[in-house]
């Protein structure tokens, strides 16, 4: 068995410790804002743009509230996932494991009861909470799609 040890902001955490002790303690900490944190910006504002960097995304990101009054997000064979924002491009979504980045996958979107079968990458699927366990994956769409406008 090969032992390695992770550096921790108080000292070092080797593999043979508990590792749910040590997720609870990296969720706590990320959960405690820097004590000269100012207002947080709402992650789900899709017009959003770090000071310094250009915008760089090809189509602009909504809510599902923006685009209808209900979003869903299926990629097909595996479970449901929650999207996050939607845009003509791809989504983002929440989903329970994690997804390859670089496979291409169909997604069933449901707009109002009006599916979609939609191609896509998989453009990145990075750990989001850890209880319970969620990720935030990225689809790309193969084809730029239009999205249906909120009745």
């Amino acid at each position: 068995m090969t032992r390695f040890q992770v550096s921790a902001e108080d000292g070092f955490v080797d593999s043979g410790d508990d590792l749910d002790a040590l997720f609870s303690q990296l969720e706590a900490e990320l959960n405690q804002p820097p004590a000269s944190a100012g207002p947080v910006a709402d992650e789900l504002d899709p017009v959003e743009v770090p000071e310094g960097r250009p915008e760089q995304r090809e189509a602009r990101r909504l809510t599902p509230d923006q685009v209808a009054r209900e979003v869903r997000v299926t990629v097909r064979g595996a479970a449901e996932a929650k999207a996050i924002n939607v845009s003509e491009t791809g989504v983002l979504a929440e989903t329970t494991s994690r997804l390859r980045p670089g496979t291409v996958v169909e997604l069933i979107v449901t707009f109002d009861g009006v599916r979609r079968m939609l191609r896509a990458t998989i453009v990145r699927s990075m750990v989001h909470s850890l209880n319970p366990t969620t990720f935030r994956t990225a689809f790309k769409f193969e084809e730029r799609t239009t999205l249906p406008e909120r009745q």
